[in-house]
């Protein structure tokens, strides 16, 4: 059972709307959907409440990073009891194609820093992910790996927004699944719809 979903960003303009902060795009747009109440702030993280058929889902954006996103997630995890297996992590991923999604029920960091983070803090790994498909690497990065997060943190090209907005949609689709029924019915249905063959 899910209690809390976090999506991984970076605070501030500055980063609004990159492909590093999918997660944060991701649980906005969840949040417009169902319209919940403005977001609440604490010293570590922001958070609305969703209801959900299970009870109450807490969306956590952490405003730690992306790479402390961990001390974030320890902190809401004790305010409000909840267990690594309840969590659900959202993150950027350049290893799989932009558009595509893939959930699954635990796993490693797949070289992010941010899940990394977390796996650090807690001590372990079988906790939920979401990936949401950025890639592939443009060859300028490719050629320097020191120029990844130049990648990472720029907004998408024109040409790639449509493909990104029906990420989004598709994303918060799967998490109302997530909500409604159960994390098994989101992984059948939306990773199908986006096969990334060897990821």
């Amino acid at each position: 059972m899910v209690k809390i979903i976090c999506g991984l960003g970076n605070p501030g303009p500055r980063y609004e709307h990159t492909r590093h902060n999918l997660g944060f795009d991701i649980l906005d747009r969840l949040a417009q959907k169902m319209d919940l109440p403005p977001a609440e702030t604490s010293a570590w993280f922001e958070y609305r409440i969703a209801p959900a058929i299970s009870g109450e889902v807490y969306l956590i954006k952490p405003l730690t990073y992306v790479n402390r996103s961990g001390l974030a997630m320890h902190e809401a995890m004790k305010r409000f009891e909840v267990d690594p297996t309840e969590l659900f992590v959202i993150n950027d991923d350049f290893h799989i194609p932009l558009g595509s999604l893939r959930i699954r029920k635990s796993g490693s960091s797949g070289g992010h820093n941010g899940l990394e983070s977390v796996i650090e803090i807690l001590g372990r790994t079988d906790f939920a992910r979401m990936r949401t498909g950025t890639g592939p690497l443009p060859e300028w990065a490719v050629a320097d790996g020191k120029l990844i997060p130049d990648f990472v943190l720029s907004r998408f090209e024109p040409q790639e927004e449509e493909t990104v907005e029906e990420m989004i949609s598709l994303a918060v689709e799967a998490l109302e699944v997530v909500f409604n029924q159960d994390l098994d019915q989101a992984i059948s249905k939306y990773n199908k719809i986006n096969p990334t063959p060897g990821q």
